[in-house]
């Protein structure tokens, strides 16, 4: 069922482009459930499509000045959606193609299980690491490491940008350490194991 636009929707953009929240708020309310649909459209997939409605809107409100140029809201969110699903499919493709040119470039034989082991033996290093950050620290590595910029996430975790960069960084140095401490008792010995087994 298609959404019918705001009677009021034109004051309400321009009432966003100057900050108001609770015209922004109006328009969520109204429109997220067509956002969602069109995520469901591309994604198939209830969870992700409700991270798109975040993500869509987020951007709505750091790109609030120009709403009031915009003459169709509606037709608006759908071609930001569609958009911002197309970008996230190319992220993905550039991806997999950076990891087909990576595994090329190894060596062949039989290394790969070898490779792999020692992947995800780092890969639980770092998770280590993670889950030991404080509450706040680890939202804010875990956002970066998603993509987020600093604005983003201060904006969705309602905190300084200042405080972002900050836990960003001890965050970052933390990890650093714990990595460090622990690589050579785990990964160093894995290593050693795989490369002496025969």
């Amino acid at each position: 069922m298609s959404i019918a636009s705001l009677p009021d929707e034109q004051e309400l953009l321009k009432q966003v482009a100057l900050g108001d929240k609770n015209a922004y708020t109006i328009l969520f309310h109204h429109y997220s459930k067509q956002v969602f649909d069109v995520g469901m459209l591309y994604l198939k997939d209830n969870g992700l499509s409700r991270e798109i409605v975040q993500e869509i809107f987020l951007k709505v409100w750091l790109k609030k000045e120009e709403m009031n140029m915009v003459k169709n809201f509606k037709d608006y969110l759908f071609i930001l959606t569609r958009n911002h699903i197309y970008d996230g499919f190319k992220k993905q493709m550039v991806r997999l193609k950076a990891y087909d040119l990576h595994h090329q470039n190894q060596p062949a034989a039989g290394n790969d299980t070898d490779h792999l082991l020692i992947e995800r033996e780092y890969e639980k290093l770092i998770d280590s690491a993670v889950s030991c950050l404080p509450p706040e620290r680890k939202k804010v590595y875990l956002a970066r490491n998603q993509g987020f910029s600093n604005e983003e996430i201060s904006i969705r975790l309602n905190i300084s940008i200042h405080t972002v960069k900050k836990q960003m960084s001890i965050a970052v140095h933390a990890v650093r350490a714990f990595v460090k401490a622990h690589l050579q008792n785990d990964i160093l010995l894995l290593i050693i194991l795989l490369i002496t087994r025969k």
